[in-house]
């Protein structure tokens, strides 16, 4: 009789212990996954808390910032500054021709990033749009990228944009189709240029070339948890 309860309680024990779930020794994630792909929290900016929270001693963690604002400028309405163009804080677009046939130039500005004295350096990159998500057409539709100085939150304009003395080239986009399909074969992200970081960054983009047919390109810019994922952000951390 004992011995068939202990055989009852062993197989209770058993299957009870079977029954709880244990990682597989392979795991899903692909060899080439990040830790923003493992944990999207820790890519994630919080413009509302200015300390980031402590690393362990050793680990690199990525946090990503998405644009809290783009705003659209075109020589055509030079002084317009009573809202954003096309009424939209998102809405990336480029176009350049010959001299005065129209051009239009997009800021694009972060904030919430490390303090200037974290000694920390923050990377712009482009997530090169999915090609069904954007318009681009033009000989060679590459753009170059200057960052400025702006308050938060603060108007933009094209003569802003033209007689801006504080900008400072930071690097340039290939838009040629060649240079575009070799991007999308190893991820489809370009970094732009580094740079240390600051609570308010902010940068403007325009076409390098002038043409006969315009250079032009739109699309816009998507953060998460939007999906797909697409245009600039700011990496630091890692």
């Amino acid at each position: 009789m004992f011995a068939e309860t202990v055989l009852l309680i062993s197989a209770f024990l058993l299957g009870h212990a079977s029954s709880v779930p244990y990682p597989l020794p392979n795991s899903t994630y692909s060899s080439n996954s990040t830790i923003c792909d493992l944990n999207p929290v820790l890519c994630e900016g919080n413009p509302n808390s200015p300390d980031l929270p402590p690393a362990p001693i050793g680990d690199y963690i990525c946090h990503q910032v998405f644009p809290i604002d783009l705003i659209v400028v075109n020589s055509r309405y030079p002084e317009y500054d009573i809202d954003h163009l096309h009424r939209s804080h998102d809405f990336f677009m480029l176009r350049r021709q010959i001299k005065d046939q129209g051009e239009i130039a997009t800021q694009v500005q972060f904030e919430g990033l490390p303090k200037n004295t974290s000694n920390l350096t923050c990377r712009l990159e482009f997530v090169l749009p999915r090609e069904d998500l954007q318009r681009i057409s033009g000989p060679n539709p590459s753009f170059n990228v200057y960052q400025v100085e702006r308050e938060t939150s603060a108007v933009a304009t094209w003569v802003m944009y033209e007689n801006d003395k504080s900008a400072s080239f930071f690097g340039t986009v290939n838009g040629e189709e060649e240079a575009l399909q070799r991007t999308r074969s190893v991820g489809g992200v370009a970094a732009i240029n580094s740079t240390a970081c600051n609570e308010t960054m902010s940068f403007t983009m325009a076409m390098m070339y002038d043409s006969p047919k315009p250079n032009y390109w739109q699309f816009s810019n998507v953060a998460p948890p939007a999906f797909p994922v697409q245009g600039f952000k700011i990496v630091y951390g890692c």
